[in-house]
């Protein structure tokens, strides 16, 4: 266990390094030459591949060994109507695709594998394991087709207004949606980052760090509760935390912490009305939804955080 949380927090809390940059420009880079190569998604133009998730949001920590890559295809999209029915199918001019998300995905792992060898290549159930020493490459290749909620109204242009996203459905429940939310996660991020000094990601690569120390480290309690809370929930939380619990200290990070915990415990105690608490990407409620997790993990953890770096006393109730 720590014992000077002060420098402590200061490691946790740094950024990643240019060697870091360069290995998830270098995953995406791989993968697009080997979409680019194949034959059946030569004709598909609107595909996009990009970094996501911890290396692109640059919340990655030394414990984030894999890179994060997604495949998308834009020109063929599910989509979300208004449930009040005041915009259909029909208005959009919407038409069935003769390309299944299903054949895209098997497109994709075949043009991995032709690329990488068969051998390097895993499928699972929401992703492509891509480990190729030859290349140094270790991703995770998730693929989505694009997403579209549109909300019923008009743009200045005249045209249906429409958030845009991406979406896949898991191998081992084909009936699922899973619809994320990239590109508004990282302009949300940026902004918060902006806003805070900086300090919004430090925080959340601390929360990342915690976590693994708690899951390492810890009594029963921290272990348990470490091992019920993902990476991309600690970030979410990280982000509802008011501006005003950043940047309390000039050169440390020990009150911020303790900002970010005490605000997060009220937010998440039992009772607490936690429906407002939202993803980074602000489309989606964090709790309450069809994912599968819970203010009381998030309670669980944060209590238990608070007791690894501040002891009992001053827990908040």
């Amino acid at each position: 266990m720590p014992t000077n949380w002060d420098e402590t927090l200061k490691k946790w809390a740094e950024t990643i390094n240019a060697t870091d940059e360069e290995r998830g420009n270098g995953a995406r880079e791989a993968i697009q030459q080997a979409i680019r190569s194949a034959p059946k998604l030569a004709s598909q133009k609107g595909i996009e591949v990009f970094v996501t998730g911890s290396y692109r949001n640059n919340t990655n920590t030394r414990g984030d060994s894999d890179i994060d890559v997604a495949v998308v295809l834009r020109d063929v999209a599910f989509y979300e109507l208004p449930a009040d029915g005041s915009v259909t199918r029909e208005m959009l001019g919407l038409r069935d695709s003769g390309y299944s998300f299903d054949s895209f995905r098997d497109d994709v792992g075949t043009a991995l594998k032709d690329r990488f060898g068969a051998g390097n290549v895993t499928a699972g159930n929401k992703a492509y394991d891509v480990h190729a020493s030859g290349d140094r490459l270790d991703a995770d290749v998730a693929v989505f087709l694009g997403h579209r909620r549109y909300t019923g109204k008009r743009t200045a242009s005249g045209a249906w207004e429409c958030f845009e996203g991406v979406e896949m459905r898991p191998r081992n429940a084909p009936a699922e949606r899973i619809i994320n939310w990239p590109d508004q996660h990282y302009r949300r991020g940026v902004a918060k980052n902006d806003a805070t000094n900086r300090r919004f990601k430090r925080m959340v690569r601390i929360f990342k760090h915690l976590r693994a120390d708690m899951a390492d480290q810890g009594d029963d309690e921290q272990r348990s509760a470490a091992g019920q809370v993902r990476a991309f929930v600690l970030e979410c939380l990280v982000y509802n935390a008011p501006d005003a619990c950043f940047n309390l200290e000039q050169g440390g990070y020990l009150k911020d912490t303790e900002a970010v915990l005490r605000w997060l415990l009220d937010a998440t105690r039992p009772g607490a009305d936690s429906s407002k608490l939202m993803e980074v990407s602000g489309m989606k409620p964090l709790f309450h939804g069809p994912a599968r997790r819970t203010p009381e993990q998030a309670y669980a953890f944060l209590k238990a955080g608070w007791r690894r770096i501040f002891g009992a006393k001053g827990l908040p109730r």
